[in-house]
């Protein structure tokens, strides 16, 4: 069997709060107000009240706005008639769009006061740009992979396994900026470490693609959620998925949720879910998978039952060995910590930081493991030479979920569970998100699909040596663009 890293799902449930309520024509995808957006008799009032203090001319334009509902919808489509062209058109909208709104103001005027109504999707990107793009994402994604990696390990209960992608992750909650409105924009780039306004990202995120891996997105929803147009267009061009709609049998959309689960990710996720809410509104789902192979092969009939040391006593595990095996490696002081890096099929590679001795502790190492410090080790490391080794390492196989909810709280990013605006990509105003799952599958076995590359390595005149007989980090990294697209720990290989 091939060597298999494989398959992640991600997914945001979000529910309507108890007192919401939606005042929506719904055609399609698309949407239109019934009344203007403060409501009919609450915008007659506030015009009222600026009403008293205008002069005659004023008086004039403020008697014509007393019939409330005729004047507030024709001054709601008038002024909106842009918007609503560009929400139903069939490209995405690279502009932000705006809606005027009447407010109560300190001084009389003799026009309405403005506010921004929720920017539609700023996709527009030029060819410099989306270079320089591709660069300022994978500096991103190596800062997020840390930051999730503390995060996660933070939940997790001590000397347990641990696998996640930061790359599906991450990719989920780019498409997710499609639609958030100014404030859940703003936390999302803080934690994502995006700058401000990082327009070039989804098309930066397209460019990262490898014949190793493939990244899909999915979004559900119920009938009764209507999804703008806007964000419906931009997200079939940027991620090649239109929203699907779910029915209103719970087990039905269960079953349809896990079956896309398990076509995205070859079967290896084949029961993401065991329930849904029956209030479920939004499901939004990203799924990789990845199934890489050792460039140079591990000799099966080589692979024989050796030491690995686990809680402070010694079990016995499968592990992969190989005379003159091609590893980059060195110590480095100050994780104290070797590092080996071995290659994989499509520009891939498997990079592994185990603590120099048994009397080190990983805990220690993961606490040192700063973002300078992974740049740093990351670099040496492309700059290191592949020389024939005494590699033996651990046969393994690990399964691990996550509640990506905690997760995000441990980042500070408290907007999905409390204060969620998604007004971009729906104007029901009520959203919460009431669950994130994440599961990552990892597979590391002994077959490669270029064995041939083992015959063209020299023997080394010393030989170099590099166990990893305790417990590691390791990530699955992306030599071309520079960064993780899986991450994770290793306590127990036989977990």
């Amino acid at each position: 069997m091939a060597s298999r890293l494989t398959s992640l799902t991600l997914l945001l449930l979000l529910l309507a709060g108890d007192g919401a309520s939606s005042k929506l024509d719904v055609t399609g995808h698309g949407f239109r107000d019934s009344e203007s957006p403060e409501g009919g008799s609450k915008g007659h009032t506030l015009e009222g009240s600026i009403s008293k203090n205008l002069s005659s001319q004023h008086i004039k334009e403020s008697s014509l706005t007393k019939n409330s509902t005729t004047n507030s919808t024709i001054s709601t489509t008038t002024k909106r008639t842009a918007n609503s062209t560009t929400e139903h058109t069939t490209q995405p909208s690279t502009q932000p769009t705006s809606q005027l709104t009447i407010r109560p103001t300190t001084q009389p005027t003799t026009q309405p006061t403005t506010e921004p109504f929720c920017p539609g999707p700023d996709t527009l990107c030029s060819d410099l740009e989306k270079q320089s793009a591709e660069a300022i994402l994978g500096e991103a994604l190596v800062d997020f992979s840390l930051k999730l990696y503390h995060a996660f390990s933070a939940m997790k209960k001590p000397e347990t396994n641990m696998a996640f992608s930061p790359l599906s992750i991450a990719s989920l909650l780019t498409q997710v900026l499609l639609g958030a409105g100014e404030s859940t924009k703003r936390n999302l780039e803080n934690v994502l470490s995006y700058p401000k306004d990082f327009a070039c990202v989804h098309q930066a995120l397209k460019a990262f693609k490898s014949k190793g891996f493939t990244s899909v997105s999915q979004i559900f929803h119920s009938p009764d959620l209507p999804i703008k147009d806007t964000f419906v267009n931009t997200s079939q061009s940027l991620y090649g998925s239109s929203p699907r709609v779910l029915g209103n049998d719970s087990n039905a959309n269960l079953e349809l949720i896990n079956t896309w689960v398990a076509e995205n990710t070859n079967h290896k996720i084949s029961h993401l879910l065991d329930s849904l809410p029956s209030d479920v509104r939004l499901v939004l789902l990203n799924a990789i998978y990845l199934s890489a192979k050792w460039k140079t092969t591990f000799d099966t009939q080589k692979t024989r039952s050796e030491p690995f040391y686990y809680k402070g006593s010694m079990i016995k595990v499968p592990m992969m060995t190989s005379k003159k095996y091609p590893v980059a490696h060195f110590t480095d002081s100050t994780l104290k910590a070797k590092v080996g890096q071995l290659q994989l099929s499509h520009n891939m590679s498997f990079v592994i930081l185990v603590p120099q001795n048994l009397k080190l502790r990983l805990e220690d190492m993961e606490q040192d493991l700063s973002p300078a410090v992974f740049k740093a080790i990351m670099k040496k490391l492309q700059l290191s030479k592949f020389q024939p080794t005494l590699l033996m390492m651990p046969r393994l196989k690990v399964k691990p979920s996550h509640n990506m909810l905690s997760v995000m709280e441990k980042l500070e990013f408290f907007d999905f569970s409390y204060d969620s605006n998604l007004c971009g990509l729906t104007e029901d105003p009520d959203l919460q998100v009431s669950a994130m799952e994440h599961q990552a599958v990892l597979e590391l076995t002994e077959t490669g699909v270029e064995a041939a590359a083992a015959t063209a390595v020299s023997v080394a005149r010393n030989l170099l040596i590099f166990h990893v007989q305790q417990p590691f980090l390791f990530l699955l990294w992306d030599q071309k663009h520079q960064f993780p697209v899986f991450m994770g720990r290793v306590y127990d290989p036989r977990a």
